[in-house]
């Protein structure tokens, strides 16, 4: 166990390191049928998550949510460019805000209630990804076959849909959502690959997730 004046000083040095996060930068560019972010990680770690949002304009909103976890995430003074198929971000860029970001090793940046939600949103892809790597596993032990899988799979996506336009917003429905990518994400690499290929890119997931998740 640490000393207690030691303790003391680590974590306030934890929360100060915490406090100083910046967000990372966004640049946007309009294109032919969409729109360019260009994301920028200004610190020192790895950027793993982040939220884009449209803020304040009348009548549009637009929620761009990112786990950089499970693909790559950006590298310290990196930039990853992402084009999207709304036009309203790239033709008023000044209304669009990054509103929150996740780092490895858990330090984050941005406004609170949308940190949470962040962190939220990948406890709950978390959750499915275990999920999903259990409903293989049955289903290769049961010699289960692999369309019928891809079926029961599908059923389970439908069920991830939100209900009722006004609700697109609420938490609930962006961890639905967030859960139902993740099961069409592994509907399709089953539908490419064999169901061991499928499980170990899950538990490669599983890893990342777990290893970049705090507790609630």
């Amino acid at each position: 166990m640490l000393p207690k004046p030691f303790a003391v000083l680590l974590l306030a040095a934890l929360t100060a390191v915490a406090a100083e996060m910046p967000l990372p930068g966004l640049r946007i560019e309009p294109t032919g049928g969409g729109s360019i972010f260009y994301v920028k990680n200004n610190a020192t770690v790895a950027l793993t998550g982040y939220l884009i949002e449209l803020v304040d304009y009348p009548g549009s909103s637009y929620s761009f949510w990112q786990d950089e976890t499970i693909a790559e995430p950006i590298a310290p003074q990196g930039e990853k460019r992402i084009q999207v198929t709304n036009m309203t971000v790239g033709a008023v860029p000044d209304y669009v805000k990054m509103q929150a970001a996740v780092y490895a090793g858990g330090a984050t940046a941005g406004i609170p209630e949308k940190v949470t939600q962040l962190l939220d949103r990948r406890r709950a892809v978390l959750d499915t990804t275990r999920q999903l790597i259990a409903r293989i596993e049955k289903a290769g032990k049961e010699g289960t076959p692999k369309s019928a899988l891809i079926g029961d799979l599908k059923q389970w996506a439908d069920t991830m849909q939100p209900q009722g336009r006004a609700n697109r917003n609420s938490p609930a429905a962006i961890n639905q959502a967030a859960a139902g990518m993740a099961i069409r994400t592994t509907v399709a690499r089953l539908d490419a690959q064999s169901q061991e290929e499928t499980l170990a890119l899950l538990r490669g997931w599983e890893r990342a997730l777990a290893a970049n998740t705090p507790a609630k």
